[in-house]
């Protein structure tokens, strides 16, 4: 198997030897035209956090029976904590998560694929007919954006979500303002990747930066966020204040070093594109089935994800929560016979996410591993819940062995799983037990 060398990519791999795995597999199988890597590691660009995109060409007689046993043919390779499909344009995307943990976005098409346009680089692994090594060889040049264009990106953003986190305290909207102030401080963690290594402007993200970004660099960037108040968001206390001297320091830096200004003024939210009732996966009304979809999808990516978002850098975490949290809220408004979910929440779960959310005040690492563990709990309480209304089965055994699995890695400040909080960890002045949400009926 001859693929491009990734030096941050070791030979031993939970990636590579899954591909070879998978090249054996799948060679033998003689329903498949054509096997071939997508992504970075065809790019010669993977790391340790990389996943695999795995791209398959099946016949159209053959395509459903190939998708409907992609499962089973995968897990024979490696065991599948969980998976997802959705059909796109000429075929289906199957998106698998295996213990280790790893990912891998499975895309199966038809032949035609071979002959559209490239979008990527291509790494062939099974070609018995020379089809997959004359597509790889087409010319293909993937977009790279300098670090002014990156930095043009957050610039654009950060008066956009300023002014989200600005009218969500306004309105005591704790959802809303977390989900605003993770965007802000994914877009402080991106400018302050490309100050310490100019080099890493395609990887400006949390997936890449954790061998870049040490948490004591996060840790002295959040100490703004302190100066919340313990009702945070209170809109006779609180403002936007502390967010933006988060963002200060990295702004007039960014200034004087690439002569790029990032406006900090909040603009208003245009709330043609935030309707009333939308919830963070979708516009407008979202469905009761629709919000265990979800569910069940994220729960899927909610171990991989630990490695992804290296967990020493508060705000990678705190994006994908904010994500759990605007979804635990959904499952909370799941009702029999109610077919679209409503708009606000009911005043004991609001009350709810607002004891889980608070350790927020204090800022930094410690904190954001608290809330992630209280987010957790409301968010397997309240899928439990949303199913068994719903008729719909629980996947309990997967819930616990990623909680579980999160737990050990240190993303937790408790076990979950075991439904008592640990009372050594603390969070500034709070501690577990103090923010832990207690079991609703």
């Amino acid at each position: 198997m001859n693929l491009p060398a990734s030096p941050n990519l070791p030979p031993e791999s939970p990636q590579l030897q899954f591909v070879e795995a998978a090249r054996a597999v799948l060679g033998r199988d003689p329903r498949i035209a054509g096997a071939w890597l997508g992504g970075s590691i065809a790019a010669g660009t993977a790391d340790r956090w990389s996943d695999v995109d795995l791209r398959l060409a099946v016949e159209e007689a053959d395509l459903g029976a190939v998708s409907d046993a992609i499962q089973a043919t995968l897990a024979a390779i490696r065991p599948v904590l969980g998976w997802f499909g959705r059909p796109v344009r000429g075929g289906h995307l199957v998106v698998f998560t295996f213990e280790g943990p790893l990912r891998a976005d499975v895309e199966i098409a038809t032949p035609a694929a071979l002959r559209g346009p490239r979008h990527e680089a291509v790494a062939p692994l099974i070609d018995p007919n020379g089809q997959v090594a004359r597509f790889a060889g087409t010319p293909f040049a993937p977009p790279l954006l300098t670090p002014a264009e990156l930095i043009e990106r957050e610039a654009a953003r950060v008066p956009v979500e300023l002014g989200r986190l600005q009218q969500a305290i306004e309105n005591r909207s704790i959802l809303k303002a977390v989900q605003a102030q993770a965007t802000l401080l994914e877009s402080a963690q991106r400018l302050l990747l490309l100050l310490r290594d100019p080099h890493a402007a395609g990887l400006a993200g949390p997936k890449h930066a954790a061998d870049v970004l040490m948490a004591a660099d996060v840790e002295l960037l959040l100490d703004p966020l302190a100066a919340w108040s313990p009702a945070w968001p209170d809109p006779a206390a609180d403002a936007i204040d502390p967010t933006l001297d988060v963002l200060r320091p990295l702004v007039a830096e960014v200034r004087n070093r690439h002569g790029t200004t990032v406006p900090l003024l909040p603009e208003p939210p245009d709330s043609a594109s935030d309707p009333a009732g939308g919830s963070y996966f979708s516009r407008g009304a979202l469905t009761a089935a629709g919000a265990v979809a979800a569910a069940d999808t994220l729960l899927v990516h909610a171990m991989v994800g630990a490695g992804y978002y290296n967990r020493s850098l508060y705000s990678g975490l705190l994006w994908g929560y904010a994500m759990f949290a605007q979804l635990a809220a959904d499952l909370a408004r799941v009702r029999q016979g109610t077919p679209e979910l409503a708009a606000q929440l009911a005043p004991a779960a609001e009350a709810e996410f607002q004891n889980a959310l608070r350790p927020l005040r204090c800022g930094g690492v410690a904190a954001v591993r608290l809330v992630a563990a209280n987010v957790a709990a409301l968010y397997s309480r309240y899928l439990e819940r949303a199913c068994d209304t719903l008729g719909l089965p629980y996947q309990r055994r997967l819930d616990r062995e990623v909680n579980a699995y999160l737990y050990r890695q240190g993303v937790f400040a408790y076990d979950v799983t075991g439904g008592l909080p640990n009372p050594t960890v603390r969070s500034g002045t709070m501690s577990a037990a103090d923010s832990y949400p207690k079991a609703g009926p």
